[in-house]
């Protein structure tokens, strides 16, 4: 029973903090700095002039090579015999490893120098005299007691057929400094859920007294940058801290993980619409094989996305931002249906009768729609004050036949959608590194420099999805949105509830950007706006959706 008293403790853990770490909010500087405060020798990078143009970082273990040998496959792509090289113009320089005391030998090069420092560092120490007598032991039985610990708790937990929950087991914190401002977050999940996990990410600069949600003040990158973890595992987050932080230097910064198990997907997640009968069913997932052409034609699938809370817009250093993307507080409060693909020339003509597309093809996005087309130049045109559509326009006659209200979606309920709880420039958690042309953009959407500029639009479904199996939010054809736009409609700081946009304006917002567009315009916070009448454009389309 004291086994399984212990294996409680250790498994009820669904928000955990990390240990205080020192935090120096400064830009890099070339005077003399302490990597660690308890660090009694200066770690610098200074140069007489220019800026460092290279630096690369040799870390030996002082004690044990072969310790040294498996603390750097824990962290590193590649095992190393004792010694391990980062390079500052590299990313792999981020996986430096966060434990215990090490000898650093640097070489830092500008355009005039070649400097050689080399340091004892402690990092995260512990109390002195315990690590001497036992940082070997600690490093040799780290993996093998969590190991027995976990073997322990398995044991007793399946004695008892007791489940056992999620929980975050450990948590560790280093900033990068100098190298930069970032702060690296290792920590470790222990779970069976089979639907995975949701994560959020907490800071304090007062030892936890009070906390901050670390993406409203900075960037997060790699595993849980998106909101949600496969399952259990050990994992690396980067956070990048905001202006807010500029100047701050403490030694109280800490950092809470905080888990949500996923429950099972409910049995309405997909809706089908027969667009030859109006008949409307419901699947709990996708069909075995995928989505076949009937589901881009004859028919049409919408994702069901449950209500919740993001922030819109996008963080003052995101690359081809522009300034009417002021970052805010969204809550929608209703679940909505949004259509899995852009409405299809298929979809388009089975409703319509017609097809007035450019570039040919059943299953590529229907284009050259304007948005009277969709929802009519009358009656369509009175969002918000009231959500009628003409009866001669697409959505007029898909809900005379489904007797359902489809509609457009509000730029929230776009944007939502497209982000899937991420707070990048794209969807699947990645920033862009060129506003043109950018490797990240190619796996996602067709955009102007994989193929749009020549060929045009794609079949949709052709790049990956988002984490809510949407496809083509970004790029392929820009997609209309209810809300109005003219010169006075600025987005505020302060939170909003279920947005509808302006009560007038002179143009409707476009989002997603399209096939003729740079990976800059194609970003989840990109706004394009167009005239209502607007239908010569090939590169004009929409999806639909339903709020039950």
């Amino acid at each position: 029973m004291a086994s399984l008293a212990f294996a409680g403790a250790l498994m009820a853990d669904t928000s955990l903090w990390s240990d205080s770490f020192h935090f120096d909010g400064n830009a890099i500087t070339e005077e003399p700095i302490l990597l660690n405060p308890t660090d009694p020798l200066a770690y610098s990078s200074a140069m007489t002039e220019g800026e460092p143009k290279s630096l690369k970082i040799i870390v030996e273990d002082t004690l044990n090579p072969e310790i040294a040998a498996s603390i750097f496959t824990d962290y590193s792509a590649t095992p190393v015999e004792g010694t391990a090289t980062w390079d500052y113009t590299a990313e792999d320089y981020k996986d430096f490893p966060t434990d215990d005391t090490y000898l650093l030998v640097e070489t830092v090069v500008s355009d005039t120098e070649h400097r050689l420092f080399s340091r004892l560092v402690t990092i995260l120490p512990e109390p002195a005299g315990l690590m001497l007598l036992g940082l070997a032991a600690a490093f040799f039985l780290r993996k093998r007691v969590k190991s027995l610990l976990m073997v322990v708790t398995l044991l007793s937990v399946s004695a008892l057929s007791v489940k056992a929950e999620s929980s975050v087991t450990e948590v560790k914190c280093m900033q990068m400094w100098p190298f930069d401002r970032s702060v690296i977050i290792n920590f470790t999940i222990e779970s069976d859920n089979p639907y995975g996990l949701e994560v959020k990410f907490y800071g304090s600069t007062d030892n936890g007294e009070t906390s901050f949600d670390l993406i409203e003040k900075g960037t997060l990158t790699k595993d849980g940058s998106d909101g949600t973890l496969p399952g259990a595992g050990k994992y690396k987050t980067i956070w990048m801290p905001g202006e807010t932080f500029y100047g701050l230097v403490t030694d109280d910064m800490k950092v809470r993980v905080e888990i949500e198990e996923v429950p099972p997907p409910p049995s309405d997640l997909y809706m089908v619409v027969d667009l030859t009968s109006g008949d409307i069913s419901y699947l709990d997932s996708v069909p075995d094989g995928g989505w076949a052409d009937e589901y881009k034609t004859t028919k049409m699938v919408l994702r069901k996305i449950q209500s919740g809370k993001f922030i819109m817009g996008s963080p003052i250093d995101e690359l081809g931002r522009y300034p009417d993307e002021l970052q805010h507080e969204v809550t929608l409060t209703k679940d909505l249906f949004i259509g899995v693909f852009e409405t299809t020339q298929g979809q388009y003509k089975t409703i319509t009768g017609s097809n007035p597309s450019y570039h040919s093809g059943n299953t590529r996005p229907v284009e050259c729609v304007s948005f009277n087309m969709i929802r009519g130049a009358e009656k369509g045109a009175g969002w918000p004050a009231d959500s009628d559509v003409d009866e001669e326009s697409f959505l007029g006659k898909l809900r005379a036949k489904t007797s359902k209200d489809f509609d457009l979606p509000t730029e929230a309920q776009w944007e939502y959608a497209c982000r899937a709880k991420t707070t990048t420039a794209l969807n699947d958690g990645n920033n862009l590194t060129n506003r043109y042309e950018d490797g990240n953009m190619n796996k996602l959407g067709r955009y102007s420099y994989n193929g749009g500029e020549n060929e045009g639009t794609a079949a949709v479904g052709s790049y990956l999805p988002n984490k809510w199996g949407l496809y083509d939010m970004h790029g392929n054809v820009w997609e209309w949105c209810l809300d109005w736009w003219d010169y006075n409609s600025k987005w505020s700081s302060d939170p909003v509830t279920d947005p509808v946009g302006p009560a007038e304006g002179t143009q409707r917002y476009l989002r997603s950007g399209s096939c003729y567009y740079g990976a800059g315009d194609c970003r989840s916070a990109y706004r394009g706006a167009n005239d209502p009448s607007y239908n010569t454009n090939s590169g004009y389309g929409f999806r639909v959706v339903l709020v039950p």
